[in-house]
This record gives structure tokens, C-alpha cells and sequence, in this order.
């Protein structure tokens, strides 16, 4: 396979098309290694089952010939050869426990903690037995797709001690395994409502719409220009209090909210509470007018809403603005599902009832967080996302089955347009964030423990106001239709950068490594808001083992439509750093500097 492409033989060329559709393959003149190799993995991934899939490529300037034509296959190099270099030894109990497990089954002795497992020789009978046998040695189960979601020593070190950390235990390390805890109890983590990465074969299943949600013959949705009345959920969330904002502010539409409340008047002085608290400074948009307060629940039948109601928001309704949802890391796939996925069946079936709506759902970035996407180099708004290998966390999986219920919804007819934010951050008017996600906790914890890691990973944080003005700002073209949209920054902030930051804000914070500010969190418990993200960030040490950076997430379209209207998400710099900061200080999230956590 050549570097160059203007060299490539008119099959070669074929055949880089067939593996990487859509990409502009004679630009630039010189494809680089490391990209090459991961494009052409990703694209494999997406066509063949995972024990198919190659591990290791060789990037040569020119294919070898006979003097026939014919590729010499005996002159191929091979690709498992490469700089002769000394192993790298493993630096705990559970990665020399891990470390003993592929040398056993892979009957080799040079074996560094950075090999992967399939380029050694495994395959997926050799990654049963590799599961198998960890699992004995644990006395638990161990979920046979982390051999392949993370197959090198360190990164199934790291994963399983996510599982470990699952259900810590305070007893004294055992003699015959040196991990902490009596025999781990941890049957049932192979449930794949509990596994922290799951196959998305696993979740196809749910990925249903039911058969009577179906649009009438020959109906439209009302076009955006001529709306006059929308729905919006989620309203009392930090996310939804913004889009509400922006839709008083950038609308005269009526706009009614689905509330889950005893009355319509304690439904409204939630949003109302909401609303101050999360978009403070803006009072002047505030039009109690304009709003119409609905009680319901997501979860139940018709959203809750009597016959009466349902029936006259079927007919009036021009456009949904689905942000309701239920966010939290920590949470089971099962128990995000009833308002994360089962609740899409209502929500088109109140699409297609009366006339049609168009359909604004807000999805997540998040749903791209398996650690098979490490090392990709980017990651479009049109990628397809049922080709996904795996997600990581139950609320990202609960985004990917939605997702391709809404792709069923697209499918018969009915206007969706999904949206992906990002991490959502601070607004960066008032300062004020959203203090129960996980940004907030990582910079709370640190504080806490007094403690930051060293760490190389990226996040990509977009402020809260661009991605509510840019959601509404989208919305509002009759283009926009069927599209989805990144909402992302265009500048990744380096973790360290944040973690650096606590300290140019003046707390007083020791540098440790990864592994050991796990350990710390783990035995300050529930006292540090970090301490239930803890299988998260046990699976961040993937990244951190293996060095690998997380996809670039592409932005062309939405960029394209929001940069002429001068909508443009600001980089994460120092200065607003500390406007995020010095919101946490005032609002009491975070001690002063030199205070106690």
C-alpha cells in the first residue's frame, strides 16, 4: 500500500476507496502512516466481526511484483516485525497477575505491557481462554469483550480494576492475589446490563420503534419558518433552562413544557428556579407569557399528559424539542433506559399524532466513547453510527440505542435532526456550570483530595451558551431537516491544562500519577464526589496506558451554517477557566483557595 497516492496502481486505489468511502483520497499528496492505518482499521471495523479484524499493518512505499505483474506475496514484509526493543515490564500486583495470563496462554515469555494480545498470535478461541483463565484467578467473571475492547496488559489491567473498583471492599489484600478485598463477589458484572463497554450487537435489540408510529399518507411538517407553537422537555435541567432561554430570545413562539410536578403552577416555579439559577444575568427574556406548564412524566403512556391535553398539543404542535433526559455517568445502561430510550416511543408517537412535527432531538457526543475508537483521527457528523464496534458507559450506550431509534423514526417519514454536544460547560456570561457533571467533579475531587494526576488525555468542552444558540440557530433552517449536527469546540483542552489551572486559581495541589490518585479517591469514598465515577475513570486508563488520543469530533456542518452569523464557541482558555471557577466559589460548589474542601 503506497504513501504517496498519485503512485498507487488504479486497484490500489480501488481498494482504498472501497475501505474508506467518502474520503478525499488525492488530498493531501502524502497520506500519513499513523492516519492511514487507523482509517483503514476503523473501516475495517466497520465491515467484518472483531475476530476478523487486523491488528497490525505495514505501510510500504511500493507493493512488490514478479516479473509476471503479480504481487510477490513471499517479498511482503512482516508486519508483525518492527524495531527490536526490550519489553516493558508490568508495575503493579494486577498487571504481573494479567502479565502471567498472556504468557500462559499466548506460550510466550518476551511479553511487554504495551503488546497486543492479537498481534502476539491471540485470536478470539485464545480470548475466551485469556478470560477464562483471568477469571479463575480473580474468582469473578470477566466480560470476554474487554479482551478486545483493550488487549494489551495494561489496558485490561486497567479495565478490570474498572470492575474491581465497581465493588471496592475494605479487607486486607488476599495472600494468593495481593488485590485488595476477600474472593471478589463480583458475579454478575458478565450481566450486560452492567458491563461498562458492551458490543453494540448487544444493544441492537432494544434499537425498536413501535409499528403504529406512522406518519399520515402525504404528511408534512409544518415548515420552521412559519412555527408558531413547539414543545420543550427537559426545561428544568442546566442544558434545557439555556434552550429555553434562547427560545424566548430568539422566537416569538408559544412554547409549552412537559414538567413532572403536582400542578401547572409549581411546574412553572420549577423552570422559573431553573431559570434563575442557570441563566442568571438574562432576565429580560423571561416571558411567563409566552410558556404554557404541562405535568407529565417521560416514562409513562402519552407522557402522562390527559386525554385532553394530548389530544390538543397533537394538533396545535409544530416542532418538539426533545432535551429531557436523564444524565448521569455513574448509572447502569437499565437504569437510564426508561427515560433515555423507552421514551422515544412516545415522543414520535406524539409526532405523527394529529399533524406531523418536526423532531429536535438532543443526543451526546459521549456515545462515541469506546476505547476501540483510541487512535482515530477524527470522527464526522455523518459517521455511522450502528457500525460502532462498542459504546463505554451506560449512558452512552442509552444515547446510541436512541440514536438509531431516531434513524428508524427518519426512516418512515418523520423530520428528526440530532444534535451532539459535547462536554457542556459554563455559561460564559455569569460563569454559572452545570455542578452535578463530571467536568465539575473532576475539578471539585482534585480539590478535595488535594491531589491532581498526571495525565495526557484531551476533553473537548463547548460553552453552554453556544450550544443552546446554536441548537435553536439550526433548528431554525428548513435544511436542517434529517441532518445531525456536532455541537463541539473546535480546540480539545488538554486535561492538564484544567487540573494546572486549579492551581494558577490558588489551591494548593500535590502532583501524583494516575494510578495513585485512583487509589486515593477509592479510600476517601463517598466523601469525594469523584468516588462514584471511579469504573469511569478506571476506564480513562486505558487512554492513559496506552497513550492513544481520542478522535478529533468534525463540526463542518453546523460550523458552516453558525460561523457567518458570528456563532462561534470561544477556546477554553485561562481567562475563562477562571470565570468557570470563580462561578463555583461564588455559588459555594467549590471553597475559596486556601480554604479546607
Amino acid at each position: 500500500m503506497s504513501r504517496d497516492y498519485a503512485s498507487l496502481t488504479p486497484a490500489q486505489r480501488a481498494l482504498l476507496h472501497a475501505l474508506l468511502p467518502g474520503q478525499h483520497l488525492t488530498a493531501p499528496a502524502t497520506w500519513a502512516e499513523g492516519d492511514l492505518r487507523a482509517q483503514v482499521q476503523a473501516a475495517l471495523e466497520r465491515q467484518l466481526p472483531e475476530y476478523m479484524v487486523p491488528r497490525q499493518y505495514a505501510v510500504l512505499n511500493a507493493l512488490p511484483y514478479t516479473r509476471n505483474g503479480k504481487v510477490d506475496v513471499g517479498a511482503l514484509p512482516d508486519p508483525t516485525q518492527g524495531v527490536q526493543r526490550s519489553p516493558q515490564l508490568p508495575r503493579s500486583d494486577l498487571e504481573r497477575l494479567v502479565h502471567t495470563a498472556f504468557r500462559t496462554v499466548l506460550n510466550r515469555q518476551e511479553i511487554g505491557i504495551h503488546d497486543d494480545f492479537f498481534i502476539l498470535g491471540g485470536d478470539s478461541l485464545l480470548a475466551t481462554e485469556l478470560a477464562v483463565a483471568l477469571g479463575k484467578r480473580l474468582e469473578f467473571t470477566l466480560p470476554i469483550a474487554l479482551a478486545f475492547s483493550a488487549p494489551t496488559v495494561a489496558g485490561l489491567a486497567s479495565s478490570i480494576q474498572a470492575l474491581l473498583l465497581a465493588r471496592p471492599s475494605p479487607a486486607a489484600p488476599t495472600e494468593d492475589t495481593g488485590l485488595a478485598g476477600d474472593p471478589l463477589d463480583l458475579l454478575g458484572l458478565d450481566d450486560p446490563e452492567l458491563e461498562l463497554e458492551r458490543p453494540t450487537r448487544a444493544l441492537q435489540p432494544d434499537v425498536t420503534l413501535d409499528a403504529d408510529i406512522q406518519p399520515a399518507l402525504h404528511a408534512r411538517a409544518t415548515p420552521p419558518q412559519q412555527w408558531r407553537e413547539v414543545l420543550l422537555t427537559g426545561a428544568t435541567g442546566y442544558f434545557g433552562a439555556h434552550l429555553l432561554a434562547e427560545l424566548l430570545a430568539r422566537t416569538d413562539w408559544t412554547v409549552h413544557l412537559l414538567v413532572r410536578a403536582d400542578t401547572p403552577e409549581a411546574g412553572l416555579a420549577r423552570v422559573r428556579a431553573a431559570h434563575d439559577q442557570f441563566c442568571a444575568g438574562r432576565p429580560q427574556v423571561w416571558d411567563a407569557a409566552r410558556l404554557r406548564v404541562h405535568t407529565g412524566d417521560l416514562t409513562a403512556a402519552h407522557f402522562g399528559l390527559d386525554d385532553r391535553t394530548y389530544g390538543q398539543l397533537s394538533g396545535t404542535l409544530d416542532a418538539i424539542f426533545h432535551a429531557g433526559a436523564s444524565v448521569n455517568f455513574a448509572y447502569a445502561y437499565a437504569t437510564l433506559k426508561p427515560t433515555n430510550v423507552d421514551a422515544l416511543q412516545e415522543l414520535f408517537r406524539l409526532a405523527v399524532r394529529g399533524k406531523l412535527k418536526a423532531v429536535q432531538f438532543v443526543s451526546s457526543i459521549h456515545l462515541f466513547s469506546s476505547s476501540r475508537l483510541l487512535g482515530r483521527p477524527v470522527l464526522r457528523e455523518q459517521e455511522d453510527v450502528a457500525a460502532l464496534p462498542g459504546v463505554t458507559g451506560g449512558y452512552a450506550q442509552s444515547r446510541w440505542v436512541a440514536e438509531g431509534i431516531t434513524a428508524l423514526a427518519r426512516g418512515r417519514g418523520i423530520p428528526v435532526t440530532v444534535y451532539r454536544p459535547s462536554i457542556i460547560g459554563g455559561d460564559t456570561r455569569n460563569g454559572v456550570s452545570n455542578e452535578n457533571d463530571a467536568l465539575c467533579r473532576l475539578l471539585k475531587g482534585c480539590v478535595q483530595l488535594g491531589y491532581v494526576p498526571r495525565i495526557r488525555s484531551a476533553l473537548n468542552v463547548v460553552t453552554a451558551d453556544y450550544a443552546s444558540a446554536g441548537l435553536v440557530q439550526l433548528a431554525l433552517r428548513p435544511q436542517a431537516d434529517g441532518r445531525v449536527y456536532h455541537l463541539v469546540n473546535a480546540r480539545p483542552t488538554e486535561v492538564q491544562f484544567l487540573l494546572d489551572g486549579l492551581r494558577r486559581f490558588g489551591y494548593r495541589l500535590e502532583e501524583t500519577d494516575f494510578g495513585d490518585w485512583q487509589q486515593r479517591i477509592r479510600r476517601a469514598g463517598s466523601d469525594n464526589v469523584l468516588y462514584t465515577l471511579l469504573p469511569i475513570i478506571a476506564h480513562l486508563g486505558i487512554a492513559e496506558a496506552t497513550g492513544l488520543r481520542p478522535p478529533h469530533f468534525d463540526d463542518a456542518g453546523a460550523r458552516d451554517v453558525l460561523t457567518p452569523q458570528a456563532l462561534v464557541c470561544p477556546d477554553l482558555d485561562d481567562d475563562l477557566l477562571r470565570v468557570y471557577l470563580t462561578g463555583m466559589v461564588q455559588s459555594g460548589y467549590l471553597p475559596q483557595p486556601g480554604a479546607r474542601a
